[in-house]
């Protein structure tokens, strides 16, 4: 098949009569070497789209891991490698094939974006979240993995194929359903929070622990490892980092620093003895306002000053 064409048909540019063609030859594939081409010139129009688009790559090396990853972010990702009709491959060896090439994408401190899964799945993915993915996913379930960060599912159902969730601590098994999943290995933080439908949460850290939640139900994890579920008065709270909020009621002034960084893309560092105390219980800020005002509307609540190294982009709190 011409490399020309398969762009021009990623590009929707195609007539019918070539569009037929494209799905005849995808179909008819008993080894394997259509999909890798189709794959190779995807790859390809991904690359054209993220040079002609103002998009991030990211080389990081992962504190918890001795490996790279390159996170391509581009604001039209849902139009970028994901959106693959699963209906498209007749062969069920294709869509095999397929389903055994996963994605990685890192968000950097500083950004959040959105995509669509091939299944329909709605995902927004908070600054400083990596995850792992398909491009299409298998006949048999729908899996996804999440290294660090936050990230909100909204779920197509599929009762042939339930979704899973895969983090350092727990397997999230869902059918069809909206909830928002927080991961901190290296701080030994992780939180899974229901908004609609049903989510059990198996945990890998205690043999047998197992939840299922209901509606406004959270998961946590504590100190020991194991899990215990809390009522989520404001759910509203849970998704408006979606919105470009950031909620910080209830939260410890240390971690609170933590979310700024990734929100922010700014180094804190605490120079004092003690952890400065909050005294409200609730409250959003705004991202898109900047640290600076975040810092002086903390600063009402809490007992400390701060100094900012602009060229260095570090705050110290004192």
């Amino acid at each position: 098949m011409d490399t020309y064409l398969l762009i021009k048909y990623l590009k929707c540019s195609t007539t019918p009569e070539e569009e037929a063609q494209i799905h005849a030859w995808l179909a008819d594939d008993p080894d394997g070497s259509h999909a890798k081409q189709y794959s190779d010139a995807h790859f390809m129009y991904e690359g054209m789209l993220l040079h002609g688009q103002e998009s991030i790559t990211v080389a990081r090396a992962r504190r918890s891991r001795s490996r790279k990853i390159v996170g391509f972010i581009c604001g039209m990702a849902a139009a970028v490698a994901l959106v693959v009709v699963s209906g498209l491959f007749s062969s069920r060896y294709t869509q095999d094939l397929l389903a055994s090439r996963t994605n990685t994408i890192y968000v950097p401190a500083g950004k959040s974006m959105n995509l669509t899964l091939e299944d329909g799945t709605r995902v927004w993915l908070n600054a400083g979240t990596e995850i792992e993915f398909p491009s299409v996913f298998s006949r048999d379930a729908r899996e996804v993995k999440i290294y660090s960060g936050e990230v909100l599912f909204d779920v197509a159902k599929d009762e042939k194929r339930p979704f899973y969730v895969d983090t350092y601590a727990s397997t999230i098994s869902v059918l069809g359903t909206k909830f928002n999943v927080t991961v901190d290995d290296e701080m030994g933080g992780f939180s899974t929070a229901l908004l609609r439908g049903a989510v059990k949460v198996s945990s890998k850290l205690v043999d047998g622990e197992e939840y299922t939640l209901s509606p406004n139900q959270m998961v946590r994890l504590s100190e020991d490892n194991h899990m215990y579920v809390e009522r989520i008065n404001n759910p509203d709270a849970i998704e408006c980092w979606t919105d470009g909020l950031m909620d910080i009621s209830n939260l410890p002034f240390d971690s609170l620093m933590r979310r700024f960084e990734l929100a922010f893309d700014v180094n804190i560092v605490i120079v004092r003895d003690d952890i400065p105390e909050i005294s409200y219980t609730s409250g959003k800020v705004r991202i898109s306002d900047g640290v600076i005002h975040a810092l002086e509307m903390l600063a009402l609540a809490a007992d400390f000053s701060y100094e900012y190294d602009r060229q260095n982009n570090v705050i110290l709190i004192k």
